[in-house]
């Protein structure tokens, strides 16, 4: 075989509860699993490469980002703590008139080097002009990803307008449509490449084209990624077209959009009701709990989605909103503010929140075939956690384990050692083999210094929040 990660504690999301297993092994081969199991039944000794964890490793199946914005990395930080009708037009809006399409690529570039760090292996990129990452990013990069080419009708000032109708560009929907057609022609047959529709949110796109979207998503056995329910600007743009009574998932119900064909992304402009039809009729809800708590000061219903039986997975959203595009800092998000948000400390177990982060996020985006467990025949997406800190130590197997809950509650994402995707090691002993780490970060630090030192004076004249803070000392 290529690989053998031998002597570790396995969490395979297989069979019995998380199919944990005490010293085991994972054989790899041409980029599959060919083995998961107990080391006395293990003849790994003519591997290529051997990988002892030395019953210090935990061994899971590589994370799953299934809600991701990278290009806008090279912000984080720059807005926060703003009102929610501040985010946008005096916050993100600035930087983004500001940025250059190599500002993009460079923010994607530490957004996947961060999410690779972290034991990320399947990112659902979500942009425009995302065949230029693709190429550029995550083929170079040997990442897969789940390319989801944004599709809107709205230009960014229409964006703008507060209680008014937007009205929508026929046009920019019809070229992003094309972009995103033109994904599946190109990279069909590249394995680590994975594409589904974007079309952004139900205030931001036509119903007719809506409708044509899910046809060809149906048509390629794809899936349709939107942006359900966010909040107060949605609810008002839906009411103005559509009438007071109307709501983001009744009007998807209404016309027949509401099926397993989509992802509903943040859904926390939802009643419990209509969490629940989505529920029955297939929809997968992804939850990004750090991003919309951070921007909207709202806990996304994430647990009580999957309580009520539904398919779920982890995002990380964007960085400026969340913060980072670390999936064990979002596990950790996802179970303490499901509590706090439910007033039960039972609520989203570790358990849960590495099911939505592994073989719920596979389940979500249609790969659960391919990865999200540890499983012959499955791609050999696998990472190794170094048990061994003092903020995972002690690890314990009797009367019952502790490594799960302190995975998720105590990890940091930089406890990952080895990242292996389809069976290519992307890092070993904590370093990247192909990828120049410190090159992408010293070259984002200095671009953007330069990109905020040059809007220095447009970015007072916003009166935003953020400039009193600034006045006051804080930032």
């Amino acid at each position: 075989m290529d690989i053998a990660i031998i002597n570790s504690w396995l969490i395979t999301l297989e069979g019995k509860g998380l199919g944990i297993v005490k010293n085991g092994g994972i054989g790899i081969e041409d980029g599959k699993i060919t083995y998961v199991g107990k080391m006395s039944d293990f003849r790994y000794q003519r591997a290529d490469r051997i990988i002892d964890g030395k019953n210090k490793h935990a061994v899971i199946p590589g994370l799953i980002n299934a809600h991701t914005h990278s290009i806008l990395t090279l912000c984080r930080g720059a807005v926060h703590d703003v009102p929610e009708i501040e985010y946008m037009p005096k916050g993100l809006d600035l930087f983004i008139n500001h940025l250059k399409g190599q500002d993009f690529i460079l923010g994607t570039k530490l957004a996947v080097l961060e999410g690779l760090r972290a034991g990320t292996t399947t990112f659902a990129e979500y942009g425009m002009g995302i065949a230029g990452l693709v190429r550029k990013i995550f083929l170079p990069f040997n990442a897969r990803v789940v390319a989801t080419e944004t599709i809107n009708e709205l230009s960014l000032d229409e964006e703008k307008k507060q209680n008014k109708l937007y009205t929508f560009n026929k046009f920019m929907g019809r070229s992003a449509f094309k972009r995103a057609n033109k994904l599946f022609r190109e990279f069909k047959s590249e394995e680590l490449v994975t594409t589904i529709y974007g079309p952004q949110a139900l205030d931001m796109i036509s119903i007719e084209l809506l409708k044509e979207i899910k046809e060809q998503a149906v048509e390629n056995n794809s899936k349709i990624h939107v942006h359900v329910a966010q909040g107060g600007r949605e609810r008002i743009q839906i009411t103005l077209r559509y009438g007071n009574d109307m709501t983001t998932v009744g009007l998807l119900r209404k016309n027949d959009l509401l099926d397993s064909h989509l992802i509903a992304a943040h859904i926390h402009d939802t009643t419990e009701a209509e969490r629940n039809l989505m529920v029955k009729e297939g929809v997968k809800m992804v939850g990004c709990p750090s991003s919309i708590s951070k921007i909207d000061g709202i806990v996304p219903p994430l647990g009580n989605y999957v309580q009520l039986g539904g398919i779920a997975g982890l995002g990380t959203d964007e960085a400026p909103g969340t913060g980072h595009h670390n999936l064990f800092t979002e596990m950790k998000m996802a179970c303490l503010l499901t509590k706090v948000l439910q007033k039960d400390p039972t609520a989203m177990p570790p358990w849960e929140a590495l099911r939505l982060a592994t073989i719920g996020g596979a389940k979500v985006l249609g790969l659960e075939d391919k990865i999200g467990s540890l499983k012959v025949g499955k791609s050999a997406d696998v990472i190794t956690v170094n048990l061994n800190h003092a903020h995972l130590t002690p690890v314990f197997d009797k009367p019952f384990n502790n490594i799960v809950a302190n995975l998720i509650y105590s990890s940091k994402g930089n406890e990952v050692d080895n990242v292996i995707i389809a069976g290519n090691p992307i890092i070993l002993e904590s370093s990247f083999v192909n990828i120049d780490e410190k090159s992408i970060i010293n070259d984002a630090s200095k671009r953007a210094q330069q990109i905020f030192e040059n809007i220095t004076e447009d970015w007072r004249n916003t009166n935003s929040k953020m400039v009193s803070y600034q006045d006051q000392g804080f930032i």
